[in-house]
């Protein structure tokens, strides 16, 4: 459930930061997200693909180079890494994305128990980063640190 908000979280905040000149943005709509596999990869990391179904009333956006950490009390719980992916523009659309998960290097699994601790979501930080492109235009980086993961939980609602 978790790892769905954060999927969620993530490509809100690339669309809203990369995209603001793209009319009707605000009525992206997520309409589901269901895992369709998660294996584990050792010990210390999860592979993982999700259906997204969602509306994209605005124009087509490509991301790339999608990375996200997740952080609390200065201390990297994990590592997101998503596959390049675009999201058609004035289409309504079911997506599959790919991401591999990871524990940060000092942190434990028992640290990962934090995402499920309300209190603690208070003190979560998360900082992403992406190369977005609108229809044929420039790619551009799109880096976003510090965002409180409630608060991006929140905006997704």
């Amino acid at each position: 459930m978790k790892i769905r908000i954060l999927i969620i979280t993530l490509l809100t905040a690339f669309l809203t930061a990369g995209c603001a000149d793209i009319k009707r943005l605000e009525d992206l709509q997520v309409h589901s997200v269901e895992v369709e596999s998660l294996s584990p990869e050792g010990l210390r990391g999860v592979n993982l693909t999700l259906a997204v179904s969602l509306d994209n009333p605005g124009a087509q956006v490509s991301l790339s180079e999608i990375s996200a950490q997740i952080v609390h009390s200065g201390k990297i719980l994990g590592n997101v890494a998503v596959d390049p992916f675009t999201l058609q523009g004035k289409t309504a659309g079911t997506y599959h994305l790919n991401a591999d998960i990871t524990l940060g290097e000092n942190a434990t699994v028992l640290d990962l128990g934090r995402l499920l601790d309300k209190r603690a979501l208070d003190e979560m930080l998360v900082n992403v980063s992406a190369m977005a492109r609108i229809r044929k235009g420039p790619a551009r980086r799109i880096e976003m640190k510090d965002i409180p993961l409630k608060k991006l939980i929140e905006t997704v609602k």
